[in-house]
Protein backbone atom coordinates (compact mmCIF):
# COMPACT_ATOMS: atom_id res chain seq x y z
CA UNK A 1 0.00 0.00 0.00
CA UNK A 2 0.84 3.84 -0.44
CA UNK A 3 1.33 6.20 2.83
CA UNK A 4 -0.15 5.53 5.99
CA UNK A 5 -4.24 6.20 6.55
CA UNK A 6 -5.15 9.36 7.37
CA UNK A 7 -8.07 11.93 7.71
CA UNK A 8 -8.85 13.61 4.77
CA UNK A 9 -7.30 16.86 4.96
CA UNK A 10 -9.75 20.19 4.86
CA UNK A 11 -7.76 21.90 1.84
CA UNK A 12 -8.60 24.66 0.27
CA UNK A 13 -11.92 23.70 -1.98
CA UNK A 14 -13.31 23.03 1.79
CA UNK A 15 -14.96 20.62 3.94
CA UNK A 16 -15.41 18.24 1.31
CA UNK A 17 -16.21 14.52 1.69
CA UNK A 18 -17.84 13.11 -1.55
CA UNK A 19 -18.59 14.26 -5.00
CA UNK A 20 -20.21 13.76 -8.41
CA UNK A 21 -19.39 14.17 -11.89
CA UNK A 22 -22.59 14.68 -13.94
CA UNK A 23 -22.63 15.77 -17.83
CA UNK A 24 -26.59 14.90 -18.55
CA UNK A 25 -29.50 16.91 -18.66
CA UNK A 26 -31.60 18.46 -15.57
CA UNK A 27 -33.88 15.91 -13.76
CA UNK A 28 -36.08 15.63 -10.85
CA UNK A 29 -33.98 12.52 -10.05
CA UNK A 30 -30.54 13.87 -11.03
CA UNK A 31 -31.20 16.82 -9.15
CA UNK A 32 -31.87 14.66 -6.06
CA UNK A 33 -29.06 12.57 -6.43
CA UNK A 34 -26.59 15.33 -6.90
CA UNK A 35 -27.92 17.39 -4.09
CA UNK A 36 -26.82 14.33 -1.61
CA UNK A 37 -22.98 15.00 -2.73
CA UNK A 38 -20.75 17.56 -1.30
CA UNK A 39 -19.51 18.87 -4.57
CA UNK A 40 -20.90 18.28 -7.68
CA UNK A 41 -19.33 19.21 -10.98
CA UNK A 42 -21.88 19.49 -13.62
CA UNK A 43 -21.16 20.40 -17.65
CA UNK A 44 -23.86 23.31 -17.80
CA UNK A 45 -25.37 23.42 -20.87
CA UNK A 46 -28.83 21.21 -20.39
CA UNK A 47 -28.91 23.27 -17.38
CA UNK A 48 -31.46 26.62 -15.95
CA UNK A 49 -29.73 28.57 -13.52
CA UNK A 50 -32.48 27.94 -10.83
CA UNK A 51 -31.57 24.35 -11.17
CA UNK A 52 -28.11 25.27 -10.05
CA UNK A 53 -29.42 27.61 -7.37
CA UNK A 54 -31.85 24.61 -5.99
CA UNK A 55 -28.60 22.24 -5.87
CA UNK A 56 -26.82 24.94 -4.25
CA UNK A 57 -29.54 25.76 -1.62
CA UNK A 58 -29.30 21.99 -0.47
CA UNK A 59 -25.74 23.02 0.46
CA UNK A 60 -23.94 21.34 -2.28
CA UNK A 61 -21.01 23.07 -4.04
CA UNK A 62 -21.02 23.38 -7.63
CA UNK A 63 -18.45 23.78 -10.08
CA UNK A 64 -19.44 24.13 -13.97
CA UNK A 65 -17.60 22.28 -16.76
CA UNK A 66 -15.20 24.24 -18.81
CA UNK A 67 -12.93 21.89 -21.57
CA UNK A 68 -9.52 24.11 -21.94
CA UNK A 69 -7.64 21.88 -24.30
CA UNK A 70 -10.29 20.35 -26.57
CA UNK A 71 -13.22 21.38 -27.94
CA UNK A 72 -15.89 19.43 -28.32
CA UNK A 73 -18.58 20.10 -31.62
CA UNK A 74 -21.38 19.96 -29.06
CA UNK A 75 -20.01 23.43 -27.84
CA UNK A 76 -21.14 24.99 -31.09
CA UNK A 77 -21.11 28.42 -30.20
CA UNK A 78 -17.22 27.90 -29.69
CA UNK A 79 -16.72 25.74 -32.54
CA UNK A 80 -18.85 28.47 -34.57
CA UNK A 81 -16.20 31.05 -32.94
CA UNK A 82 -12.63 29.46 -33.97
CA UNK A 83 -10.09 30.34 -36.27
CA UNK A 84 -7.97 27.63 -37.77
CA UNK A 85 -5.10 29.13 -35.91
CA UNK A 86 -6.84 27.96 -32.55
CA UNK A 87 -6.46 24.40 -33.50
CA UNK A 88 -3.21 22.67 -32.61
CA UNK A 89 -1.87 20.49 -35.86
CA UNK A 90 0.85 18.40 -36.73
CA UNK A 91 1.94 17.54 -40.20
CA UNK A 92 -0.66 19.98 -41.35
CA UNK A 93 -3.85 18.39 -39.84
CA UNK A 94 -5.80 18.65 -36.63
CA UNK A 95 -5.27 16.31 -34.09
CA UNK A 96 -8.96 14.74 -33.21
CA UNK A 97 -10.57 13.00 -30.85
CA UNK A 98 -13.44 10.75 -32.85
CA UNK A 99 -14.50 9.23 -29.47
CA UNK A 100 -15.10 12.47 -27.55
CA UNK A 101 -15.71 13.79 -31.50
CA UNK A 102 -13.41 17.10 -30.04
CA UNK A 103 -10.49 18.65 -31.65
CA UNK A 104 -7.26 19.45 -29.71
CA UNK A 105 -6.77 22.93 -29.36
CA UNK A 106 -3.36 25.60 -29.18
CA UNK A 107 -3.82 27.20 -26.06
CA UNK A 108 -0.93 29.41 -27.25
CA UNK A 109 -2.83 31.17 -29.56
CA UNK A 110 -4.08 34.43 -27.98
CA UNK A 111 -7.44 34.49 -29.68
CA UNK A 112 -8.47 31.08 -28.14
CA UNK A 113 -7.35 32.24 -24.70
CA UNK A 114 -9.99 35.42 -25.10
CA UNK A 115 -12.59 32.94 -26.26
CA UNK A 116 -12.38 30.60 -23.29
CA UNK A 117 -12.36 33.69 -21.22
CA UNK A 118 -15.18 34.70 -22.77
CA UNK A 119 -17.45 31.74 -22.29
CA UNK A 120 -16.55 31.64 -18.92
CA UNK A 121 -17.37 35.57 -17.74
CA UNK A 122 -20.50 33.95 -19.53
CA UNK A 123 -20.93 30.58 -17.29
CA UNK A 124 -20.60 32.25 -14.13
CA UNK A 125 -23.02 35.93 -15.22
CA UNK A 126 -25.47 33.03 -16.12
CA UNK A 127 -24.94 30.67 -13.29
CA UNK A 128 -24.50 30.64 -9.27
CA UNK A 129 -20.67 28.54 -8.89
CA UNK A 130 -18.92 27.67 -6.10
CA UNK A 131 -16.05 27.23 -8.68
CA UNK A 132 -15.14 26.34 -12.16
CA UNK A 133 -13.72 22.42 -13.25
CA UNK A 134 -10.58 22.57 -15.94
CA UNK A 135 -10.98 19.57 -17.58
CA UNK A 136 -8.75 18.09 -20.65
CA UNK A 137 -6.05 19.59 -19.15
CA UNK A 138 -4.03 16.45 -19.32
CA UNK A 139 -3.73 16.56 -22.72
CA UNK A 140 -1.41 18.68 -22.84
CA UNK A 141 1.27 16.11 -21.71
CA UNK A 142 -0.57 13.44 -23.38
CA UNK A 143 -1.06 14.77 -26.92
CA UNK A 144 1.10 17.58 -26.96
CA UNK A 145 4.07 17.47 -29.10
CA UNK A 146 7.15 17.24 -26.43
CA UNK A 147 8.71 19.81 -28.17
CA UNK A 148 5.46 21.83 -27.39
CA UNK A 149 4.72 20.68 -24.25
CA UNK A 150 6.51 23.60 -21.73
CA UNK A 151 4.77 26.61 -23.75
CA UNK A 152 1.69 25.01 -23.73
CA UNK A 153 2.05 25.04 -19.87
CA UNK A 154 2.94 27.94 -19.84
CA UNK A 155 -0.05 29.32 -22.17
CA UNK A 156 -2.29 27.37 -19.41
CA UNK A 157 -0.66 29.24 -16.77
CA UNK A 158 -1.22 32.57 -18.02
CA UNK A 159 -4.79 31.66 -19.06
CA UNK A 160 -5.37 30.78 -15.16
CA UNK A 161 -3.90 33.12 -14.06
CA UNK A 162 -6.15 36.05 -15.66
CA UNK A 163 -9.07 33.60 -15.37
CA UNK A 164 -8.67 33.26 -11.38
CA UNK A 165 -7.48 37.31 -10.68
CA UNK A 166 -10.77 37.96 -13.11
CA UNK A 167 -13.28 36.04 -11.32
CA UNK A 168 -11.42 35.83 -7.48
CA UNK A 169 -14.74 34.36 -5.72
CA UNK A 170 -14.52 30.98 -7.79
CA UNK A 171 -12.46 28.23 -6.75
CA UNK A 172 -10.66 26.32 -9.39
CA UNK A 173 -10.54 22.28 -9.94
CA UNK A 174 -7.93 20.66 -12.60
CA UNK A 175 -8.73 17.31 -13.85
CA UNK A 176 -4.73 15.67 -14.10
CA UNK A 177 -2.20 17.06 -16.09
CA UNK A 178 -0.07 15.92 -13.39
CA UNK A 179 3.19 17.75 -14.98
CA UNK A 180 0.94 21.05 -15.34
CA UNK A 181 0.59 20.63 -11.18
CA UNK A 182 3.65 22.16 -10.05
CA UNK A 183 3.83 25.70 -12.43
CA UNK A 184 -0.04 25.66 -11.63
CA UNK A 185 -0.80 24.39 -8.21
CA UNK A 186 -0.57 27.93 -6.39
CA UNK A 187 -3.80 29.04 -8.66
CA UNK A 188 -5.61 26.10 -8.05
CA UNK A 189 -7.46 25.04 -5.00
CA UNK A 190 -8.05 21.42 -5.96
CA UNK A 191 -6.84 18.47 -8.53
CA UNK A 192 -8.75 15.87 -9.51
CA UNK A 193 -6.81 12.47 -10.39
CA UNK A 194 -9.54 10.73 -13.18
CA UNK A 195 -9.09 7.01 -13.59
CA UNK A 196 -7.26 6.34 -10.08
CA UNK A 197 -6.19 2.75 -10.25
CA UNK A 198 -4.72 3.05 -6.16
CA UNK A 199 -2.16 -0.31 -5.69
CA UNK A 200 -4.32 -2.58 -8.46
CA UNK A 201 -1.13 -0.19 -10.71
CA UNK A 202 1.77 0.24 -8.45
CA UNK A 203 3.56 1.57 -11.03
CA UNK A 204 6.52 3.75 -10.38
CA UNK A 205 4.71 6.20 -12.35
CA UNK A 206 1.79 6.24 -9.81
CA UNK A 207 3.95 6.15 -6.34
CA UNK A 208 5.83 9.18 -7.55
CA UNK A 209 2.96 11.33 -8.20
CA UNK A 210 1.32 10.21 -5.14
CA UNK A 211 4.10 11.44 -3.10
CA UNK A 212 3.92 14.76 -4.88
CA UNK A 213 0.16 15.29 -4.29
CA UNK A 214 0.97 14.59 -0.82
CA UNK A 215 3.40 17.80 -0.96
CA UNK A 216 0.46 19.75 -2.33
CA UNK A 217 -1.64 18.77 0.04
CA UNK A 218 0.59 20.23 2.90
CA UNK A 219 0.06 23.36 1.01
CA UNK A 220 -4.19 23.36 1.33
CA UNK A 221 -4.45 21.41 -2.36
CA UNK A 222 -7.18 19.43 -2.35
CA UNK A 223 -7.27 15.84 -3.76
CA UNK A 224 -9.83 14.19 -5.46
CA UNK A 225 -10.08 10.91 -7.29
CA UNK A 226 -12.15 9.06 -9.53
CA UNK A 227 -12.33 5.46 -10.95
CA UNK A 228 -14.32 3.73 -13.27
CA UNK A 229 -14.19 0.46 -10.92
CA UNK A 230 -15.68 -0.38 -7.80
CA UNK A 231 -12.52 -2.39 -6.28
CA UNK A 232 -12.26 -1.52 -2.77
CA UNK A 233 -8.54 -1.58 -2.73
CA UNK A 234 -8.92 1.68 -5.38
CA UNK A 235 -10.93 3.40 -2.41
CA UNK A 236 -8.88 1.92 0.20
CA UNK A 237 -5.65 3.58 -1.38
CA UNK A 238 -7.30 6.67 -1.92
CA UNK A 239 -8.59 6.98 1.31
CA UNK A 240 -5.29 5.93 3.01
CA UNK A 241 -3.69 9.08 0.72
CA UNK A 242 -6.33 12.09 2.22
CA UNK A 243 -8.09 11.81 -1.55
CA UNK A 244 -11.74 12.09 -1.73
CA UNK A 245 -12.92 9.37 -3.90
CA UNK A 246 -16.03 8.50 -6.35
CA UNK A 247 -16.34 4.70 -7.60
CA UNK A 248 -18.14 6.03 -10.90
CA UNK A 249 -20.72 3.70 -12.99
CA UNK A 250 -18.70 2.52 -15.50
CA UNK A 251 -16.60 5.72 -16.46
CA UNK A 252 -20.14 7.28 -17.57
CA UNK A 253 -20.54 10.48 -16.41
CA UNK A 254 -24.24 10.94 -18.07
CA UNK A 255 -26.09 8.93 -15.66
CA UNK A 256 -25.64 8.63 -12.04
Amino acid sequence: MFGIRKEKPIGRLGKIQSFLIYYGPASPETKRRLKEADLAIIELQQWQPDDISDIRASGTDVYGYLSVMETPHWNQKRTSAIASTDILTENGKPIRFEQWNSVLMDLRSPGYRSLLLAELDEITESYNLNGIFLDTVGDIEDYVPPELQDEMTAAYRSFLAVASGRHTKLKWLQNRGFKQLGPCSGLLDGFLWEGFEGDTLASDWSKHWMRALARHQKDGLSVLSVSDQADPRIHLTAERNGFIHWASPGGDYNRL
